[in-house]
């Protein structure tokens, strides 16, 4: 057996010590054998003990390399020794302006219905109208910087839009001008711009532009006052394509991802016509005509 240093160090110095009651040689070298050993033992766990701490050091190595898949953002930290699988996923909010899952971005066509009632007014006209319309449209949309929609829109409506009242004279007690006139509106469009905000597949916007209207008077002279060269009894029918300004807004919401329904409130205004021919209409009217209309589009991303 090979004895270190320090055991022939204790051998010598035990027996100088106590040399008449030293123990044996065989006594001693069976301590050292003992001692020995315990001093293997201590190495195995010196060795258990360093691959523990090898292991710690490669985990935190992994935690470092990944930090976005270990709840960094959340400002959590790791605890040491646990796995990356164990940790859950965090999922980054979107960036502020990238837009919202549904694109507005698009053309589009569809058609409508609604209500509509109307009022000419003039210093010696003055008729109320009302009726239903239906229509078709078309138009375009482009969706930027996040919730913005702009676009423009073109419609047509068909309808039946009619009032009837009494003629009245342009100098009433001095003339016997004795009628009625009834005027109708069948045909109405529009061409305006459309600016809105989204919210996803909620849309509000407003609208405004040009417009026209086929405007059909119908007037029936019973009777002409005494000395009006400009008044001819009988049936007249005239016609008058009126333009003006448009103007609403509404409300769209997509159903699916390309179909959309809307509602939406239009104000058209049309001045300064002369709608009795035949007659001594004493001066121009305007034309004023609400409508409210529901409608559904189709919608090509």
């Amino acid at each position: 057996m090979k004895l270190s240093y320090p055991a022939v160090a204790l051998i010598a110095v035990l027996a100088a010590c106590n040399p008449a009651s030293a123990q044996s040689t065989t006594d001693i070298l069976q301590r050292l054998e003992a001692l020995e050993k315990s001093n293997a033992d201590l190495k195995k766990e010196n060795a258990a003990l360093r691959d523990r701490v090898r292991r710690i050091e490669s985990t935190k190595q992994t935690a470092s390399a990944a930090p976005a898949a270990y709840g960094s953002a959340a400002g959590s930290r790791v605890a040491p020794g646990y796995a990356a699988a164990s940790m859950p996923p965090v999922y980054k909010a979107m960036p502020m302006g990238v837009p919202p899952g549904f694109s507005w971005t698009g053309f589009y066509v569809g058609a409508h219905g609604g209500y509509a009632w109307a009022r000419a007014t003039g210093p010696d006209l003055h008729i109320d109208q009302h009726g239903g319309f239906g229509g078709i449209q078309a138009g375009v949309n482009y969706q930027f910087w996040g919730p913005l929609v702009l676009g423009i829109e073109s419609d047509v409506s068909f309808g039946n839009i009619e009032g009837t009242t009494s003629l009245v004279c342009g100098n009433p007690g001095q003339c016997g001008t004795q009628g009625t006139i009834t005027f109708k509106v069948d045909a109405f469009g529009s061409f305006r711009e459309r600016v809105g905000f989204a919210w996803g597949p909620v849309l509000l916007y407003e609208t405004a532009g040009v417009a026209w209207a086929d405007a059909k008077p119908h007037i029936v002279v019973t009777a002409c006052s005494q000395g009006d060269n400009n008044c001819t009894p009988g049936p007249f029918d005239d016609r008058r394509l009126m333009t003006g300004l448009a103007a609403g807004g509404g409300i769209e919401v997509a159903a699916m991802p390309n179909l959309t329904f809307k509602a939406e409130y239009l104000y058209l205004d049309f001045p300064e016509k002369n709608f009795l021919a035949g007659t001594n209409q004493k001066g121009s009217a305007d034309e004023h005509i609400h409508t409210v209309r529901a409608g559904v589009n189709w919608l090509f991303h």
